[in-house]
């Protein structure tokens, strides 16, 4: 009976949600739809129109909130879903104009809806008996019980599908997606919101007195600490902290006038840090044992020294690598933990809803032009690689004069800047860069030197793949063409021995094609009986080529004529079709179909 009880009060709070968000529902089966089709059609990008419901979605959610804190009156409900709508529309026509859903959109999207979320835990606070750290508690827990119920229903869902597609009929593998479309686009969120209680607000003023306590125990309920969680962040995580920040000072203190200002691993490692401890502080503000104790009042004064000092190194690179936008979001975040460490050190624990307000303060800073992270990373990436070139000679009457005879500081400056202006898609608005710069051989054209990069830097070619699409071009034309092969060329092959030898029969003579892999270079080399070489095809440079044309489809897989080259000469014309290459730890391995015409 309990079981089934408490199944009906999980189903009748399905239902509340969905009454309590009849907008955010409305954002949702657009989302599913928008999936659906995506999965259906999977040549168009929908993009935009996902991540536009998906704000809008946010939105309504946020404005549900603000009116259940706020407001009392049909009218005001009414208002603030009409705000909410046109927020979305604003935020379409935004991104509509983008001519894709590049990196900068992607970026600022997931800054809007991070603030969102921030905002959705805070609205409950605002001049509230709740505290931000009992309404960041409450959607803790709902965010691990749907994520573990999502998971559970979604194995279920797709083993049910299996024992149907292998026991009984064949289903389209679409099918699976279609029904995980369903429990991540409706069902997730659903029972997401149905954990949110509806907090005390202006509209409560003049209820029953029954339903206020009603109201109360639900709230309650859903802000407390479970027992587990308390043992868990008391006993396990708090220690370990503990002595992560003993190796992070000691690591400071040795470093302090030496590596700690250029080691470029502790960036990441110390943002980590940061996060970790003011999401543990949130946590512990409801625990009352000593370890929790201790935490809130040695830890936030021992975070804002560390998080100066890497702020401060942080500002100091950009003088040598310039401000790109994950830099601008590191310097941001050292701020905001410096804020964060002094509120959590000086400020009574109901005031920790400030960081809150701080953190959708900064987030609204780093998306608004003119000073977002896009503007100030675009400008200031522009004005060093002008400088640069400037300096050597090598930009006159708005045209780059190429020279090979500059420092390799100076190479690796232009080669990084051009690299991420490209890379940002920022090359269209500058009239002196050519549009396709990375383009096979353009650079050195360009600048009268190869990309140059650091070591320790991620490289244009350091990490790369290329797939054909066979959805897009399903069918090859072999036309004019005499024989086809099969070839797999092993990056681990480093001798210079010929590794495979296909003997072919053209015309009722005998040739032989080879595939050579040594430490530089990758040859297939097409021989007649007499071992004379006819061709020889140079498959590194085709590769490149391949990458070029992969890097500019923006995600997209090859098609058939961006996974083709060809080269010829009097006697031979060989092409590849690359079915998927790769590039990693400095050596390729490719999939490919070469055509052979004799000619």
């Amino acid at each position: 009976m309990n079981v089934v009880k408490s199944l009906r009060e999980k189903l009748m709070g399905l239902i509340e949600a969905i009454n309590r968000y009849p907008l955010t529902m409305f954002f949702l089966l657009a989302t599913a739809t928008v999936n659906m089709n995506m999965i259906n059609n999977e040549v168009e990008n929908y993009s935009k129109y996902l991540f536009t419901f998906v704000i809008g979605a946010l939105l309504s959610i946020v404005a549900q909130q603000t009116f259940e804190r706020f407001f009392t009156r049909i009218s005001e409900r009414i208002m603030l879903m009409g705000a909410s709508v046109a927020l979305t529309a604003g935020y379409f026509f935004a991104i509509r104009s983008a001519s894709t859903f590049n990196m900068e959109m992607g970026t600022k999207t997931g800054v809007t809806i991070f603030a969102l979320m921030m905002v959705f835990i805070l609205v409950p606070s605002i001049k509230s008996v709740i505290t931000f750290n009992q309404s960041f508690m409450s959607v803790f827990k709902a965010f691990f019980i749907t994520a573990l119920f999502t998971a559970v229903i979604s194995i279920g869902l797709s083993s049910i599908l299996l024992a149907v597609d292998q026991l009984l009929f064949s289903l389209d593998y679409k099918a699976y997606e279609h029904v995980l479309n369903i429990v991540f686009s409706l069902f997730a969120p659903i029972f997401f919101l149905s954990f949110t209680p509806s907090y005390p607000g202006k509209r409560d003023a003049s209820g029953i007195k029954g339903e206020q306590g009603l109201q109360m125990d639900q709230v309650a309920k859903a802000v407390d600490t479970p027992k587990l969680l308390g043992i868990l962040i008391s006993y396990i995580i708090i220690p370990l902290t503990a002595i992560y920040t003993v190796i992070l000072l000691a690591y400071v203190v040795l470093n302090i006038s030496g590596d700690f200002w250029t080691n470029n691993l502790l960036e990441p490692m110390l943002v980590s840090y940061a996060i970790t401890v003011i999401l543990v502080y949130i946590l512990a503000s409801n625990l009352e044992n000593q370890f929790a104790v201790l935490f809130r009042k040695i830890f936030p004064k021992v975070l804002i020294p560390i998080v100066l000092f890497q702020t401060i190194a942080s500002i100091l690179r950009i003088g040598e690598m310039g401000i790109t936008y994950g830099r601008y979001y590191v310097i941001l975040f050292g701020i905001f933990a410096v804020i964060a460490g002094v509120i959590f050190s000086f400020f009574p624990i109901r005031k920790n809803g400030l960081i809150a307000a701080v953190l959708i303060v900064f987030s609204a800073i780093s998306i608004i032009p003119p000073i977002d992270a896009f503007t100030i990373s675009r400008e200031n990436q522009m004005n060093l690689l002008k400088s640069t070139l400037s300096e050597n000679g090598m930009l006159e009457n708005g045209e780059i004069v190429p020279n090979a005879d500059i420092s390799t500081k100076d190479k690796k400056t232009i080669t990084r800047t051009v690299s991420y202006l490209d890379s940002m898609d920022y090359i269209d608005g500058i009239d002196w860069l050519p549009d396709k710069v990375f383009h096979y051989g353009n650079f050195k054209n360009t600048f009268g030197f190869e990309e140059t990069y650091d070591e320790t830097d991620v490289g244009k070619n350091d990490n790369q793949s290329a797939y054909l699409d066979w959805e897009r071009s399903p069918s090859l034309n072999i036309e004019n063409y005499d024989r086809m092969v099969n070839l797999y060329v092993n990056g681990y092959q480093k001798t210079k021995d010929v590794g495979t030898v296909i003997p072919l029969k053209i015309d009722n003579k005998n040739y032989k094609l080879k595939n050579l892999v040594d430490e530089e270079n990758i040859f297939l080399i097409l021989v007649d009986e007499s071992d004379q070489e006819l061709i020889r095809f140079d498959a590194k440079k085709a590769f490149e080529r391949i990458f070029d044309n992969q890097k500019e489809l923006k995600g997209e897989n090859l098609s058939v004529k961006e996974a083709t080259v060809t080269e010829e000469n009097d006697a031979v014309r060989m092409s590849i079709v690359t079915n998927n290459v790769d590039y990693y730890n400095s050596r390729y391995d490719a999939d490919l179909y070469v055509f052979i015409q004799i000619k």
